[in-house]
């Protein structure tokens, strides 16, 4: 019996120094999460224009591309709940802001939760989702936070990532294929290089579309589309009581990723967006389905590229010195 509790104590102390060495990396690790905050911190003093939003956001709109100081907060699958929570987080401190970009896409209202990302808001922006238990994640990252399979990826990567460049500079938080290692985040902002001609094949365009067709079709989702409208309102009125003007966007995609989806889901959100900017004189700007921009400008069928994003940014600029003359 002593052999065998000897034993097992010799199985189990080697798998506890594994799984608390990696639990010390993976808090250590940094992220896009964190690397967006720490420049929004740094340049609080002075931003004007704040972009909110999901991976089209993040990877569409380029904040170096406007006359007032923008910055690009927006994230992979970042939904409006966390939109708002990251906003409210720094608010009081973004002395200058007079403008908010909420994204506003095709599937923004109907999912609030992000998976996964939830818990990698929280170890990056420390931003919990409703209702929703942080003590197992807290306790060990790896077991219950990014979980085995992702961790050991993210080394993996890691370890790759160093060999093959050696002594070279590149980012040091993960990051998609697509974008160059040795990019710089500005501004909050990184995105892919070039056009992966893969992407644009009927059938991948087509089975990107229909994931995100799935989830408006969701009739259990109804509830949820109430609670995420409400949320928005409410975050929407808080903006304008400081003085800081809210405007809705959509972020273009693909000419044959749009044939793709919904009708229905469509002529709905165009009425709730509609009804929204009514109830609060507040403006949207669809780019959804823009002629303006072409394959050239993507990477995929739903998010540009650098030279598309560089473009849209420049088309938001516009629209928001109209306003801002109008204003004036």
């Amino acid at each position: 019996m002593k052999n065998f509790g000897k034993n097992i104590l010799l199985f189990l102390i080697p798998l506890v120094i594994f799984i608390v060495g990696f639990d010390i990396y993976l808090w250590n690790i940094n992220s896009i999460y964190k690397e967006k905050e720490k420049g929004l911190i740094s340049n609080e003093d002075s931003i004007e224009i704040l972009i909110l939003g999901n991976s089209h956001a993040n990877y569409g709109v380029d904040p170096k591309q406007f006359t007032l100081d923008a910055y690009n907060i927006a994230n992979v699958n970042q939904s409006i709940y966390f939109d708002k929570r990251l906003t409210l987080k720094y608010l009081n401190n973004l002395s200058k802001l007079k403008y908010v970009l909420i994204s506003v896409d095709y599937h923004s209202l109907y999912f609030s939760s992000q998976g996964i990302r939830d818990i990698w808001s929280y170890y990056g922006n420390n931003i919990k989702y409703k209702n929703k238990s942080y003590l197992l994640p807290e306790i060990s990252p790896f077991l219950f936070g990014y979980t085995p399979k992702v961790s050991v990826a993210l080394l993996k990567k890691y370890i790759i990532n160093t060999w093959k460049f050696k002594n070279e500079n590149i980012i040091d938080f993960n990051v998609e294929e697509g974008i160059n290692l040795q990019d710089s985040i500005l501004k909050g902002f990184i995105t892919f290089e070039g056009t992966n001609e893969l992407e644009f094949q009927s059938n991948v365009i087509k089975n990107r579309a229909e994931s995100f067709v799935s989830k408006g079709l969701n009739k259990s989702i109804k509830k949820e589309q109430e609670e995420i409208l409400a949320d928005l309102e409410g975050f929407i009125a808080i903006l304008k009581n400081k003085g800081i003007k809210p405007i809705l966007f959509a972020s273009p995609c693909y000419i044959d990723f749009n044939s793709y989806l919904h009708h229905d889901i469509l002529l709905n959100n165009k009425q709730v967006i509609n009804d929204l900017c009514q109830k609060f004189n507040i403006q949207f700007l669809d780019y959804s389905n823009s002629k303006q921009f072409y394959k050239s400008d993507f990477y995929n069928s739903d998010h540009l590229n650098k030279t598309g994003g560089a473009k849209f940014g420049k088309i938001l600029n516009i629209e928001i010195l109209k306003m801002k003359n109008i204003q004036n």
